[in-house]
């Protein structure tokens, strides 16, 4: 017979998996949600975790990533320098296989000749149904023992956005900011996804998850874009280092495959047509590390590109792939309601 775990050991051990991003959008950044116990299965950076929140519980996080892009002679005098992504995030245990989170991205676009560009992006919503494989499929239940931990855990989720970041800012010169330079897409975008993991024992997690993103195009002052469409495949492996009552230290390794489809733009004839020098298909490899205490939680971790195959990427720069690194840092608590 398993014993269950008491309901505040419960709530730090299934904490242990949050923290995972939940939407990653390749063209403004991405953001993460979690926390963690002492026990349970681990978390990855990039790769989303299925195990929803605790139900009743409100889980608050803030995620910055920097990203700076390589330069390169054809572009100048109008490189892209880097990019900063700033997202808040606040989420909630409706039940406990469903999880709703609201996201409130803000954008810092740096590009040498054109200067600097700020503002608010596009708020979403984000919700994860979960579920979980225990002599067959089952809703994830109110309670788990560290044993039922280890069963194979899924979830399928979905993230649209809402068009509210400003898509018309302009430079100093009155100069409109291309459409991949405004903190806006103008248009909303939905994303659906299925994410898996499985406790391999005591110390380590293997998680994976595949989602698609879809773009619609957006008419601007001064032309009509669509971004590509986005395909991800993610996996990882987190490793519990150092646990002890009322901490945990984890790090984590991942692959990150992710393909752009070519970007839109409206030519002289009024049609939408693909964009030379835009979209590829891009393998990144990170590394992460995560200290819990108790309810809150830090993480910091960094990727680069390993492999990658641009569409004309001679002409590219400033896009995914041509980063120097992307670094992330994250700072996340979640309470009981």
């Amino acid at each position: 017979m398993t014993a269950r775990i008491p309901s505040a050991a419960r709530f730090a051990v299934l904490a242990t998996t949050l923290l995972a991003p939940l939407p990653a959008l390749a063209h403004h950044g991405s953001a993460g949600v979690g926390m963690a116990g002492p026990e349970g299965p681990g978390a990855a950076i990039e790769t989303t975790s299925p195990i929803p929140l605790p139900p009743g519980s409100l889980f608050l996080m803030v995620k910055s990533e920097y990203v700076p892009f390589r330069q390169f002679d054809f572009a100048a005098p109008e490189n892209k320098v880097f990019s900063l992504f700033d997202t808040l995030v606040a989420g909630y245990g409706v039940t406990p296989w469903l999880s709703a989170y609201l996201f409130l991205p803000y954008n810092v676009k740096s590009q040498a000749g054109v200067r600097t560009n700020v503002g608010f992006g596009d708020p979403g919503l984000y919700v994860n149904f979960g579920f979980k494989y225990d002599e067959g499929f089952r809703l994830v239940p109110a309670r788990e023992s560290l044993d039922e931990l280890m069963d194979w855990h899924f979830s399928v989720f979905a993230f649209a956005t809402v068009p509210m970041g400003p898509t018309v800012s302009a430079t100093d010169t009155l100069e409109w900011y291309a459409p991949d330079m405004q903190t806006g897409f103008g248009s909303p975008s939905f994303q659906i996804g299925l994410a898996a993991e499985k406790q391999l024992s005591d110390d380590f997690t293997w998680l994976a998850d595949a989602s698609y993103q879809l773009f619609l195009p957006h008419t601007y002052p001064f032309t009509r874009y669509r971004f590509g469409a986005e395909s991800r495949l993610n996996t990882a492996l987190a490793w519990r280092a150092v646990a002890s009552p009322g901490f945990r230290f984890d790090l984590a390794g991942e692959l990150n495959l992710l393909h752009l489809q070519r970007d839109q733009e409206r030519d002289d004839l009024g049609s939408m047509v693909p964009l030379q020098a835009s979209g590829g298909t891009i393998l990144y490899a990170g590394l992460g590390v995560r200290a819990y205490l108790g309810r809150f939680s830090a993480a910091l971790a960094a990727r680069t590109s390993v492999l990658r195959w641009l569409n004309e990427g001679d002409d590219q720069q400033g896009s995914e792939g041509l980063e120097w690194v992307r670094v992330a840092l994250t700072l996340s608590c979640v309470l009981p309601l």
